[in-house]
């Protein structure tokens, strides 16, 4: 096999790559006719480079699978198969085949696994002088945080209130932004007394998020950018679909995407009534963390709730404003339940 095409990635920085540097003709691998092609060889500096970034290991996964399910390098596995087993007896890999079981390096596997001790010494140990230099300059994890989108002029969100009772009247506008900081409890991103404006990009998401219940009334509101604010709002992306291809960057695209996942999985995670808010002070630090270092007005990141949204914490409420409010009932609630 010597040409793939465009048609053979998912990646889009590979597909641009292709594009922009390859030639029309027919791909040896997926079989495409008259597309753009690029000669395999140019792209063995980056799957040398990946390679070296997992150990074989008995009770791993299987390589492709590891790179489909992170990264969706490929469009299809028949194109993964062939292109990792040519790639891979191109680089002398130590790995054999595109099945062989792998892990991840210790290097990515230490750096990743920080963050659950990190977790354990917010909480238990010491919480306002942790030692910031080696989430730096050891683990570079400052870095890891720069997919970045900005808030449209004309994208909404929503943001949900249930009532107490059904004679309530509708929320005014000002009961539906975050509270003043004097009341401000702590969330899952906020600590106490520092409120943050918790928002969804989808109105069913929003109901999903208060946790209604059968006929519970909710006031919803809907919020778009502050044209009072001139500036660009850039939110730090966690539900971006992440790109593998950089040259000489991908430990950094690898440990970026799984210290993501494990951070947005957190942040996601709904608070159960037997939690402790202690629970929530990780999560907090590492709001901050990126709020300081990565200079975003905001983190984005899939609900667990309601797979289909995604939700906003913004930092500073003043940069989104209220457009409406209407009042809702909860018609039907569906519950699943699996065994434990």
């Amino acid at each position: 096999m010597e040409l793939v095409c465009k048609n053979c990635f998912s990646d889009k920085e590979i597909i641009g790559l292709i594009v922009s540097q390859g030639k029309i003709g027919n791909c040896d691998c997926c079989k495409s006719e008259t597309v753009e092609t690029i000669e395999l060889i140019e792209l063995l500096d980056f799957f040398k480079e990946l390679f070296d970034n997992f150990q074989v290991k008995a009770d791993g996964k299987s390589l492709i699978s590891l790179i489909q399910g992170n990264w969706n390098l490929f469009s299809n596995l028949g194109c993964g198969h062939k292109i990792l087993n040519e790639a891979l007896n191109k680089t002398e890999s130590i790995i054999n085949n595109s099945e062989e079981l792998v892990d991840f390096s210790s290097e990515i596997i230490e750096n990743i696994n920080y963050w659950s001790f990190l977790k354990e010494q917010l909480k238990w140990e010491r919480r306002y002088f942790t030692n910031i230099e080696t989430l730096t300059d050891d683990l570079g994890w400052d870095s890891f945080f720069e997919s970045k989108t900005i808030i449209k002029n004309d994208e909404t969100f929503y943001r949900a209130r249930l009532h107490q009772n059904s004679q309530e009247d509708i929320y005014p506008i000002d009961k539906m932004s975050s509270p003043p900081a004097k009341y401000a409890s702590a969330g899952r991103a906020n600590p106490i007394g520092i409120p943050y404006l918790y928002l969804s990009d989808n109105e069913e998401t929003i109901l999903y998020e208060v946790r209604a219940s059968y006929l519970d009334e909710i006031s919803v509101a809907l919020f778009t950018k502050n044209e009072a604010y001139q500036n660009e709002i850039i939110i730090s992306d966690f539900t971006e679909i992440p790109t593998l291809y950089h040259p000489n960057g991908v430990n950094k695209k690898i440990k970026s995407t799984l210290l993501k996942q494990l951070i947005s999985r957190d942040l996601s995670k709904p608070m159960r009534r037997y939690d402790s808010e202690l629970d929530y002070i990780p999560t907090q630090f590492i709001c901050e963390f990126i709020k300081t270092f990565t200079n975003v007005q905001g983190i984005k990141f899939r609900s667990s709730l309601h797979n289909t949204g995604s939700n906003l914490v913004i930092f500073n409420q003043e940069t989104m404003k209220c457009r409406g409010i209407k009042k809702v009932q909860i018609s039907k609630v569906h519950i699943k339940a699996i065994d434990i």
